[in-house]
Parts: structure tokens; sequence; C-alpha cells
């Protein structure tokens, strides 16, 4: 039962330490307009520091699912926020959903993750 309690313990804390340590290091911003979602991808690594980045879309519905993958470089960051590294314009039908995953890897190995998700309402 204490193992029990202390893996939950873990399980519950270790996201928000992770959250933490790479906040604001990678993000997404999400737009929609006449049925078009804009997709923008940032990144703010620290001073001196480069990086590579992987975007991944998944767009499902009622006809199916696509993903569509793209990867890049992250330039030498001078403390501010780069981008954005990539800008992407999507249809989202009205009873389709959007998954946007961005994994942003800095020259250190260390990695930055942030997910979005738009609904077709």
């Amino acid at each position: 039962m204490k193992l029990k309690a202390y893996l939950l313990a873990f399980l519950l804390v270790a996201p928000f330490q992770a959250l933490a340590d790479g906040a604001g290091r990678a993000w997404i911003s999400l737009s929609k307009d006449n049925g078009l979602v804009t997709i923008e991808t940032f990144s703010r690594l620290e001073p001196g520091h480069s990086g590579k980045y992987i975007l991944e879309v998944m767009k499902s519905g009622p006809n199916g699912r696509s993903v569509n993958r793209q990867a890049g470089s992250v330039p030498v960051s001078d403390g501010d926020a780069t981008g954005p590294l990539s800008t992407a314009k999507i249809s989202l039908e009205a009873n389709a959903d959007l998954t946007v995953h961005l994994r942003v890897t800095d020259d250190e190995g260390r990695v930055f993750e942030d997910t979005a998700v738009k609904s077709g309402e």
C-alpha cells in the first residue's frame, strides 16, 4: 500500500517538475478564422543555445485521419522568443479535431514540448 501511495505521489508531482523546468521553452499558438486554423510554433532556448524541432499535426474526422510531420532547426538563441519556427494553415471541418505537438531539442539534448488541440465544433 505504501508503494502505491509513493508511486501515485511521484506520478502527480513529476509532470509539474518537468513543466517548471521547461516552462516557456516551446509553445504553439492556434487561431481559427473562417474554417482555417493557423498554427504557429515558437521556442525560447537559453542564450547561446540552438536546437531542432519536430512538429506533428494530426487531423481526424468522419472522413479519416491525416498526419503531417515537419522538422527544422532552431537558430542560436539570444534568450528571447524565436519564431515563428513554422507557420501552417489547416482547414478544420465542423466535426473534425486537430491535435498539434511540438518537440524542441536543444544542443545539449534537453527536450521541451507543447501540445495544443482545436475542435471544429
